[in-house]
């Protein structure tokens, strides 16, 4: 009889253990991470994630909302970075997309923020109503 108590005992904290490691210590960390904010919540399938930043953008007036275009940024050199107080590489302060006229607007882009070992970073931008998505095409 003690030696069948012993083996329920092992059996019980062996239960114990499987349910705490393998069922509410992955639910214990998936729940504190989906709800962090330096998590990012949206992720493409390219592994992109989603900044909706204020920047400027050429635009001709004839671009239809719905509308798709091949654009350029050229990331920021580490002196003009400085100068604006911006990390080196960072690709979002102005998009070319034609010979429009430059636009202030919030853009979210998919695609890398910095890009210091880039001199051109490509893009495929959408007009929506009231704002522009630009997904990252390339870069060199």
């Amino acid at each position: 009889m003690k030696n069948a108590l012993e083996n329920l005992k092992i059996y019980f904290y062996a239960c114990m253990a499987f349910l705490f490691f393998f069922v509410l210590l992955p639910y214990w960390l998936y729940s504190s991470f989906a709800n962090d904010p330096w998590v990012p919540s949206e992720i493409d399938s390219t592994g992109f994630v989603s900044h909706k930043v204020q920047s400027t953008i050429t635009a001709q007036a004839n671009w239809m909302i719905g509308e798709s275009k091949d654009c350029i940024s050229y990331p920021l050199d580490a002196d003009t970075a400085r100068a604006l107080d911006k990390q080196a590489g960072y690709a979002f302060l102005s998009v070319e997309c034609d010979k429009g006229p430059v636009h202030s607007i919030a853009i979210t882009f998919w695609g890398a923020e910095i890009q210091p070992e880039n001199k051109v970073a490509y893009w495929n931008c959408k007009r929506t109503t009231d704002s522009f998505t630009c997904e990252q095409t390339g870069a060199n």
